[in-house]
């Protein structure tokens, strides 16, 4: 149970707290996760969908969904995590929607990416060369072996953690990771303009996760390392 002291300052709760506190009908913690979250979904659908005017409803669905799922068991990783796999669903659903394009495709051997669905023109903009030769890269995988990527690429996201966003065994996305990497490691030779454009992303593709793990434990003061 959360304290009552903690209950009046939302931002001292961590995120497993916001989100229990939010589902009880507190809005101002809905509103505080909201906040320290928006950004990563919002990013993930920037980076999967082309429709600008679409995003703002994806990402309020995706949120909403923790409220909705309120019998969901006890979440055992990050609440960050628990929302990108809602996005991912999310995105599922809107693609059957808005292309009759086939599902992402997490629990079969499905073929297809999404390497000819444009991403957001503007996140594009923000993102650095090598960030974009692995966004391109990443796309033209097959959906089993993209999602886990872009989960742990991108996203930081642990193995185990993938496991369970997805409902897989985790040497399923174990083996799923190894392979994904190695068809990231063909596609990347494949569409780098330069040689040395190739060295500099594979060089820095470590530093980038480094980043991001370094940018998750920074956020261990409001969120998920206090739970």
């Amino acid at each position: 149970m959360i304290a009552e002291d903690t209950m009046n300052k939302p931002g001292a709760c961590t995120d497993h707290e916001l989100l229990f506190g939010w589902r009880r009908g507190d809005s101002r913690m809905g509103a505080e996760l909201y906040n320290r979250h928006k950004t990563v979904v919002t990013n993930l659908f920037r980076r999967n969908v082309q429709s600008k005017q679409d995003i703002p409803d994806l990402v309020q669905h995706t949120f909403l969904e923790c409220i909705i799922a309120k019998n969901d068991p006890e979440i055992k990783g990050t609440v960050r995590g628990y929302l990108l796999g809602i996005a991912f669903h999310t995105m599922t659903a809107f693609f059957r929607r808005a292309r009759a394009a086939p599902t992402l495709g997490v629990a079969g051997e499905q073929e297809t990416a999404l390497a000819s669905i444009e991403p957001d023109p503007e996140y594009l903009l923000t993102l650095g060369d090598e960030q974009r030769l692995v966004m391109k890269a990443i796309r033209r995988l097959a959906m089993e072996y993209q999602v886990i990527i872009e989960l742990n690429y991108w996203e930081g996201v642990a193995c185990d953690e993938i496991a369970e966003l997805l409902s897989l065994p985790r040497g399923t996305v174990r083996s799923r990771l190894q392979r994904g990497r190695a068809a990231l490691a063909k596609n990347l030779a494949v569409l780098a303009d330069s040689p040395e454009l190739l060295v500099a992303t594979t060089m820095s593709i470590g530093a980038w996760q480094r980043e991001i793990q370094a940018w998750i434990s920074a956020q261990a003061g409001c969120g998920d390392a206090h739970a």
